[in-house]
């Protein structure tokens, strides 16, 4: 298989891929040359017509990091590694134990551009080569290893040669790298009955248990004989899915069993001799073309397993398979022929009714994955196991918490906070996958403060003819009629606005607007697959029901996938919440989103714009100051993030999207913290924080 993350095909790829698996994400990459550091992002990218299995971007299931950088002699130099982060599968080897001759290859297919500081050139100076990649040769670095599942590679340096003067550039990369199999013997027919023969009609099931395709060209099967037919036709089976290797493919003769590859043949002038016992032990066996052994069944007791007409199946993907005769296997039920009442579910898992069984629990995620609560706070908790394909895995689960003095959990996931502190619930599957989220514990001051929301200034535009402004006590905001959501919300941030309220869960149309406004409501979202996302955060406005329910107005929601939602926009909320609640800074928020000229909508009905981009800038300060006591750039902290409003960045920090404030204004049109004095603004509004 070929992996590539943020990736693509190896340029000497023999292995056709079908058209739905050509898709990429490619992986922009921003270096700043005077710290060394490194941030690499997802970025788009268009279907690829070529060899390729692509997953992914940067901190879902690989990642690409930097070390040492030096910036002598006119060479900026530094260490990079690649960490792969699938859970159960190695990268850089087919079987998990043979390193493929390409090892995994980074390639460069935009850039080195230079992005900031005087004109000039910048290019890769070390590459191992180049290859037919996308139509083109591009340059290319090559790690010889075989990545373990959560291991990092070893450390290669890239050197860059570039012009004096040069602060920042970017180059795009995609990496391709073949991904080891994980394959499942799931079914096996060894006599079939009636009119079928033994040497048309048995078969073999193969379950794909990785997260991406597998093509069994160059693999070799064979059975309890020395002989073994390596197969030579493309042979893909889509991750979730299965595979029938049988001994005829010819669907007429061979009981009305769909096979994708027939496994009789000749080596030479001898026959393979791959045919299963009815009378005595025997196995079957799949192993790599370099011999790796990638999965094996056995059987001992042939009145068991060689039932005229009755396949064995697999019960569960979690379970041994390797005694076809063992309690981990029962006898079909299902007819698949009804010529011969041969039964079996060739093709469709070892589920009776078809379909694909969870495998184990590879992740589990904690509800609520985090929270901030009063002492003597009750909160129900839940946990969801998941196996490596996404599917929902039937499991129990084991609660803790890291410190008890903070809080207590039953064993039904009930918590009872104690006393003020943060600690971590924690979910244990009972095959020891664990589940974390975060709690804090705080006694909230007595009363909210809220200081001058537009601290700042009032963010305009060129077009104000589109701003419905509304001035609330918990938050500014510039309202969109067209959009149906806001332009910008605006507010301030800091400890006084927590309190032991819960959440609401109120969401409703803002009934301040001006008269004739078209009113949105919570239903317009409903069924859309968008998650209704808070620019205020429910949990910043929890010292009153009222505080907290203002964040629930429509003008103050924007349609955010989830994995948005919930992944890197929480981070960075809380992050921002740590600031104002732990370390006494107050906090100035500007949020909004990015559209294009014609922008789709939710549930195509015209009323609610979609953002291609969330963004947020913060001010940050020491607690209680504001605009005037501002000196220096110095004097503030101005960090500016716009994530992607995409899936598939769940596991993301909110780091990796950091931007500067320019970029904000110019995707969006507007003018922001024009209140700073001129030199000021434009030294923290050029940083790219």
């Amino acid at each position: 298989m070929i992996l590539a993350a943020g990736c693509s095909d190896h340029p000497t790829a023999s292995i056709p891929t079908p058209e739905s698996f050509a898709q990429r994400t490619q992986l922009g990459c921003r270096v700043t040359v005077a710290t060394g550091e490194m941030q690499c992002t997802p970025e788009g990218g268009a279907p690829l017509g070529i060899s390729a299995t692509l997953y992914g971007g940067q901190n879902t299931l690989v990642r690409l990091a930097s070390a040492n950088a030096d910036t002598s002699g006119g060479v900026y130099s530094m260490d990079v590694t690649v960490t792969n982060l699938l859970a159960a599968q190695s990268i850089g080897t087919v079987d998990g134990a043979t390193l493929h001759p390409e090892g995994v290859r980074v390639f460069f297919v935009a850039g080195p551009t230079v992005t900031g500081g005087a004109a000039g050139t910048i290019e890769l100076s070390n590459e191992d080569g180049t290859g037919i990649f996308t139509g083109a040769d591009q340059p290319y670095i090559q790690y010889d290893q075989v990545i373990a599942p959560a291991a990092e590679s070893a450390a290669r340096p890239w050197r860059f040669t570039y012009s004096p003067g040069v602060e920042t550039f970017y180059f795009a990369v995609l990496i391709s790298t073949e991904v080891q199999a994980r394959l499942v013997i799931s079914e096996m027919m060894a006599n079939p009955g009636g009119t079928v023969m033994d040497n048309l009609g048995e078969y073999v099931e193969v379950y794909n248990a990785g997260v991406f395709p597998v093509n069994l060209r160059g693999f070799y099967l064979r059975d309890n004989s020395t002989a073994a037919d390596t197969i030579k036709t493309d042979v893909v089976i889509a991750a979730g899915g299965y595979a029938v290797l049988a001994r005829s493919t010819d669907t007429s003769s061979n009981g009305g069993v769909a096979a994708a590859y027939a496994y009789t043949g000749r080596i030479g002038t001898a026959s393979t001799s791959l045919t299963l016992s009815n009378s005595g032990a025997d196995r079957f066996v799949i192993r790599s073309g370099a011999g790796v052994l990638l999965d094996s069944v056995s059987y001992t007791t042939s009145g068991v397993v060689a039932k005229s007409g009755i396949a064995r199946e697999l019960q569960t993907l979690t379970g041994d398979n390797t005694k076809v005769d063992s309690a981990s296997w029962a006898d079909a039920t299902n007819v698949y022929d009804a010529t011969n009442n041969n039964r079996g579910t060739p093709g469709s898992g070892p589920l009776s009714g078809g379909g694909t069984p969870a495998g184990p629990v590879d992740s589990v995620s904690v509800s609520p994955s985090s929270a901030t609560l009063a002492p003597g706070n009750v909160r129900q908790y839940t946990a969801t196991g998941r196996d490596s394909t996404g599917q929902q895995v039937a499991t129990t689960f084991t609660w803790s918490v890291a410190d008890s003095s903070v809080a207590t959990v039953t064993s039904a996931g009930v918590v009872t906070t104690v006393a003020d502190g943060q600690t971590t619930v924690i979910a244990t599957a009972a095959n020891g996958v664990v589940g974390t989220a975060a709690l804090t514990v705080f006694t909230p001051a007595g009363s909210a403060v809220y200081r001058n929301h537009v601290e700042f200034g009032v963010p305009a535009d060129a077009d104000s003819g589109n701003d419905i402004l509304l001035s609330k006590t918990t938050f500014s905001v510039s309202y969109s009629s067209a959009r149906g959501g806001p332009n910008w919300v605006s507010w301030n941030l800091n400890a006084t606005h927590f309190g032991g309220v819960n959440r609401c869960d109120c969401f409703m149309a803002d009934s301040t607007l001006p008269p004739g406004t078209p009113l949105i409501t919570t239903s317009d979202y409903t069924g859309s697959g968008y998650s209704r996302g808070h620019m205020v955060m429910s949990e910043q406005r929890t010292q009153t029901s009222l505080d907290n329910a203002a964040t629930f107005r429509m003008t103050n929601i924007l349609p955010q996938y989830q994995d948005l939602n919930g992944g890197p926009w929480l981070d960075f909320e809380i992050y921002s919440n740590d600031l104002a609640r732990i370390s006494a800074k107050e906090v100035y928020n500007i949020a909004g989103g990015v559209y294009t000229a014609t922008p789709a909508t939710l549930k195509g009905e015209g009323k609610v714009a979609i953002p291609t981009h969330t963004w947020k800038i913060i001010v940050v300060m020491n607690g209680g100051e504001g605009l005037a006591n501002v000196t220096s750039a110095a004097s503030i902290q101005v960090i500016a993030v716009m994530m992607p409003n995409v899936t598939g960045i769940q596991a993301n920090d909110w780091p990796m999207y950091r931007t500067s404030v320019d970029a904000v204004e110019a995707a969006t049109g507007y003018d922001f913290l024009a209140l700073l004095p001129d030199d000021i603004e434009a030294a923290v509004e050029a940083a790219s924080s």
